[in-house]
């Protein structure tokens, strides 16, 4: 399965990642990557469209081990 990840890294804060989970996990790579391109940046607040178009946030599929993953779309 697949989670979208919101990563971002801060001067003093450093890495962050966070899942996205309203969409829950997919079955494939692509599906994935299609709800990313969907959503993003089309519903994006404001503030967070705006660090997006700077590349200071990225969202990515990463893949999901299976125990304890959220049900697929």
């Amino acid at each position: 399965m697949w989670a979208v990840i919101v990563v971002s890294i801060g001067l003093l804060t450093g890495p962050q990642a966070i899942v996205v989970l309203q969409d829950g996990s997919y079955k494939s790579q692509e599906s994935c990557q299609a709800a990313i391109d969907r959503n993003v940046p089309s519903k994006l607040e404001p503030e967070d469209r705006d660090a997006w178009q700077r590349g200071e946030r990225k969202y990515v599929c990463v893949r999901v081990d299976q125990q304890g993953a959220l049900p697929p779309k």
